[in-house]
This record gives C-alpha cells, structure tokens and sequence, in this order.
C-alpha cells in the first residue's frame, strides 16, 4: 500500500496539474515583492518656428525629460505581500485535499479488488470441481443412470453461482480501470495485502469526541477556512490602507521651456481622496470577513456530522464482522470443499448439496464483500479524521 501511496503522487494526474497551481500562486507572490517601474516622460521639439528649423533639440533648442516613481505608502505593499502569500497557504492546502480524496478512493480500490479477487481465486476452484461432475453426470444421465431432473438441478446451481461470480468479476474490471487511472500505469495492477497488515483494519482506543477533536486540528478543508478568513481580514486591512492614495514623485529637466535654461527640479504629486476614498471596496472586504466566518463554520459543522457518520457506520461492520468469527471464511472453504466429494459418494442428497453448495459459496463473496465495507468504512474515518489512525 506504501508503494501505491508513492505512485499516486508521482503520477496521478490530478495531482501533477494541480501542482501548477501551487507554483502559479507563488509566482504571484513573487510578483507582489516587486517595486513598480519607474516612468520616462520626454518631449522634443518639432519645429522653431524663430529658427526656422525642424527638431531643434540641439544645444539651443528644447527638450524636457521627466523620471517619475510611484511609490505604495501606509504598508500597502506589505499588505498585498501577506496577500498573496496567504493565498498561496491557501493552494497548498487545497492541494493537500485532493491528495487525500484521491489517497482516499485509491485505498477503497486497492482493499476492494483485494478481497474481491480473493473470493473468486476460492469460488473458482470448486465450481471446476462442480463443473467436472457436471461432465460426468451428463455421460450418466445419456446412460440412463440418473434423471434429467437431477442433472438440471446441477446445472441451474452451477449457472447461479458462476453469474455471481460474473458481477463480481465485471466490478473487478471497474475497480482495476480506476486503479490504472490513479495511478496512471497501463499495466494490470494486482493489488495484495502487505504481511504487516490485519485482515481489516482495527482502530486505537480513541473515543469520539477524541477523534472530533483531531479532526478539527487535522482537517485541510478548515484550514482552508481559516486561509480564506485571513485573506478577507487583510483585504479589509489592504482597502483602508489603498483610500490614502499613492504618493507619486520625481525629477524633472527643462532645456530651455523655463523661467532659466537648463531647468531641473523635483516634482511630489498625490491624488486627493475628496469622492473616492475606496468605500465600495471596504465595504465588499467587511462583508467578505463576515462571509469567511460563517463558512468556517459550516465547515466544522460538516466535518463534525463526518466523523459521527463514519464512526457509527465503522462500529456497525465491525461488530457485524466480529459476530461472524474471524476464521469463518475458513470454515466455509473448509466445508465447500469437502461438499463435492460427499455428494459424489452419496453420503448427501442432491437437495442437501445444491443448498449448501449456494449457501457456501454465496457466503465466501459476502464476507469479502464485508471486509471490503468495513476497511472502506475505516478509510472514510481516516478520510473524516484527516490522518491514518493506525
């Protein structure tokens, strides 16, 4: 599973393409640390009309050339800094989220496939036995050694138990197509149990409201509340800040356009914030704080109402797993096994070992197709509690 957990992220899709977003929002940042450009300003003769001359901008004539810098005052630039560097927690964070939901099916689909397989790998062998005996039977029954009846009766049971096997199978072909696209490999993948692993996952001694609280330590979807909290916080902050406005300044030379040739001065220059002094944006950015605090709660609302779910349903398989036995897959592969022998010498009747044989084999898919469910389950509480609670 570790090494499917290290595919996933080197090749998953998803996740490469979602990688750019994290490197376009640091891009981002680094463009909010940068000064604006300064501004060239220059204006040339062009034509005297005393001298009777075109582009006069020699050592008599005129030119102006002006250097003007904007410069950002009240710490608006380091407020749109923070800015954008919260928005760039908040990409890593989103990040994080789909890591975890893609984590999250792959395991479904890895333990899935896993016991799935297994059942039919246990189902297969004994319907060649059944299949085998089918064989000989017909031979009988041409003979006129046995009924049609009975040899039907065989065969509806073989039929039955074989098309369960077929859905099975055609939900294996689904699941090992989601596994090729998670992690983006053409090969058949073959998923197995590693030795350290139980045969379904157990939990700690944790209690529900332990798990609450790490959920709500862990969980990316509310940190990424909590980024979107910041952000409407210092756009507030960066709207107060942009209705004092730009303090503009620079150097100015005059050729011969002034009250003295050869001209130079220095020019300071603001807008005076006498209708816009940026309230429809303040505005906006308060109402976005009380927004972000309303979402945050919701979303520990939502992630609360996770766990509970995902609690009580992990509860109910694996109480529903341990009422069954441990070993009783065991004793249904020990008793299908002996079924075909038995009827053969006739020590059952036909009745006797068509209802078991279905009881027997149907159980084999049903208990996998539980600890299926109840490793799904215990993956969903991880996927509630945001870490791996083994």
């Amino acid at each position: 599973m570790l090494q499917a957990d290290s595919l996933l992220v080197a090749r998953n899709l998803s996740l490469l393409a979602y990688k750019y977003e994290v490197d376009m929002a640091d891009a981002r940042t680094i463009q909010e640390k940068l000064f604006s450009n300064p501004q060239l300003y220059t204006e040339w003769n062009l034509y005297n009309p005393t001298a009777q001359k075109w582009f006069d901008t020699g050592k008599n004539g005129q030119k102006i050339v002006q250097l003007q810098q904007v410069f950002r005052i009240a710490g608006q630039r380091k407020t749109s800094i923070r800015l954008a560097e919260e928005e760039k927690r908040m990409t890593q964070w989103q990040y994080y989220e789909l890591a975890r939901s893609l984590k999250y099916e792959l395991h479904v689909s890895f333990y899935r496939y896993y016991y799935l397989n297994n059942a039919i790998v246990n189902i297969r062998s004994r319907l060649d036995l059944l299949k085998n005996l089918i064989g000989i039977y017909e031979l009988q029954y041409n003979k006129g050694n046995i009924s049609l009846q009975e040899l039907t009766r065989l065969k509806s049971t073989y039929f039955e138990i074989n098309n369960k096997v077929n859905d099975t199978q055609t939900e294996l072909v689904r699941l090992q197509e989601n596994l090729k696209v998670l992690l983006a490999d053409d090969r058949a993948i073959a998923p197995r149990r590693e030795a350290t692993d139980g045969v379904v996952a157990l939990l700690p001694a944790l209690t529900l409201p332990e798990l609450l609280a790490k959920s709500m330590e862990n969980r990316p979807e509310i940190k990424e509340a909590q980024s979107i909290q910041a952000q409407h916080q210092l756009r507030y902050s960066l709207a107060r800040k942009e209705a004092i406005p730009n303090l503009t300044g620079g150097a100015v030379y005059d050729q011969n356009g002034s009250y003295v040739p050869n001209y130079t001065g220095v020019s300071v220059g603001l807008q005076i914030p006498l209708f816009n002094r940026n309230q429809g944006k303040i505005r906006e950015s308060k109402i976005g704080i009380a927004q972000a605090d309303v979402l945050l709660q919701s979303r520990r609302q939502e992630i609360t109402r996770q766990v509970e779910a995902a609690w009580k349903i992990y509860q109910l398989l694996d109480a529903q797993y341990k009422a069954s036995g441990t070993d009783f897959e065991a004793q249904l592969d020990l008793l299908s096994k002996g079924l075909v022998s038995n009827y053969s010498k006739n020590n059952i009747s036909l009745l006797e070992f068509t209802d078991m044989f279905e009881a027997y084999n149907s159980s084999i898919i049903e208990v996998n197709q539980l600890k299926a469910d109840l490793n799904k389950s215990y993956e969903e509480l991880n996927y509630a509690v945001g870490e791996d609670l083994r």
